[in-house]
């Protein structure tokens, strides 16, 4: 039956993407879908048949007819990765951009330098093993898709709520400067596949360069409808800290050729009492992150950062701006787009009141960021 509960939500995602990608693409715009919307999608094709009441058994004949034309049904239409699930929609160029600069992916079969030995393995402590099934990242920001298979007789629920305590370990050689982040755990999936398994996409923002460092899984705590909260699995001891933990190495080169380094030194910006000069800057379609020096009282200003598109419109960053360091050795900051940003349809970057033109760059293949 958990064979068929899986086939019946993939052709549900799979039916509903063939059934309004035409409605969609006439409206020229990706729809801004409300988070209680995406929340409570989720949930339905996470676990379609939960709520049920009695309902008859299906004959083995009829589940395998429905089977069959769930699977034809998801053979004609677009395909529904989870990242489309992740990001509630991505169009055509999105799913490009997502293809060519995740690890781990199908896509990634195809490229030279065998990628797939630079996703992570899975790591198995205390009974839980944790698999990394995709990585998508550039300087400062990560998204890691994680399959997460507790000890048999765990129940995960799409009406629980999950909070993975995780961090980041950066190598020592680079603990020179204030170290920042702030994250967050999507679920995808809930006990729909096996009981006992749980995927969701673990999020990462830093003041730093995520490359080269190792993304760390603490524990995993479950919230009930009820209000009821339990660890699932992880520990923690008074004195020491956290006494258990899953650790994933980022591959040093996780940039790529997917963050432009922007020459902006000397650029500056003043807002009432304050000063910002740029030292420096990136940018890559997940995210803008610069350093900069401080003149004024306010230690961590907050700026608006927007991409200006070739086309008259603007992309803007998420509302969230992480800002660590102080006026003596420099400030760092860092913001997200909402979802994957095609660079080579942007002209300007814009922060706060000044325009950075973003010249026409390509990778060393020839290919447009």
């Amino acid at each position: 039956m958990r064979q068929f509960d899986h086939l019946l939500r993939q052709g549900l995602m799979d039916a509903n993407l063939a059934q309004y990608e035409s409605v969609l693409r006439q409206t020229g715009e990706e729809p801004d879908f409300s988070p209680r919307y995406r929340r409570a999608r989720l949930r339905l094709l996470s676990a379609p048949w939960e709520k049920r009441r009695a309902v008859p058994r299906l004959s083995r004949g009829l589940a395998a007819l429905i089977a069959a034309l769930l699977l034809a049904t998801a053979a004609a239409a677009v395909s529904a990765p989870l990242w489309i699930a992740y990001f509630g929609g991505l169009d055509q160029r999105q799913k490009e951009l997502v293809d060519r600069m995740e690890i781990g992916g199908e896509a990634a079969e195809t490229r030279e330098a065998a990628p797939e030995s630079r996703l992570p393995p899975p790591v198995e402590h205390n009974g839980v093993t944790i698999t990394p099934l995709r990585l998508l990242g550039a300087k400062n920001r990560l998204y890691l898709i994680l399959e997460i298979r507790a000890p048999e007789g765990t129940v995960f629920s799409p009406e629980d709520r999950y909070d993975l305590f995780d961090g980041m370990r950066v190598p020592e050689e680079r603990r020179t400067e204030t170290l920042g982040r702030s994250g967050g755990f999507t679920v995808l999936e809930a006990g729909t596949r096996e009981p006992n398994i749980l995927v969701g996409v673990a999020e990462t923002t830093t003041s730093f360069d995520i490359g080269g460092c190792s993304y760390v899984v603490r524990a995993l705590y479950r919230k009930t409808p009820d209000g009821e909260r339990e660890t699932v699995f992880g520990g923690w001891d008074s004195e020491t800290g956290p006494t258990d933990s899953w650790e994933f190495p980022i591959p040093e080169d996780l940039n790529g050729d997917r963050a432009l380094e922007l020459p902006v030194e000397g650029l500056s910006m003043t807002d009432g009492e304050k000063t910002m000069t740029l030292l420096s800057m990136s940018v890559s379609p997940l995210g803008v992150w610069w350093k900069y020096r401080l003149e004024g009282s306010d230690p961590w200003p907050q700026v608006r950062v927007a991409l200006r598109m070739k086309d008259g419109s603007e992309v803007g960053a998420a509302p969230g701006q992480l800002t660590m360091g102080d006026m003596g050795s420099g400030c760092t900051a860092a913001v997200d787009f909402e979802k994957p940003v095609d660079l080579s349809q942007a002209e300007v970057l814009l922060w706060g009141d000044v325009e950075i033109p973003l010249a026409s760059q390509g990778d060393s293949k020839g290919r447009t960021l």
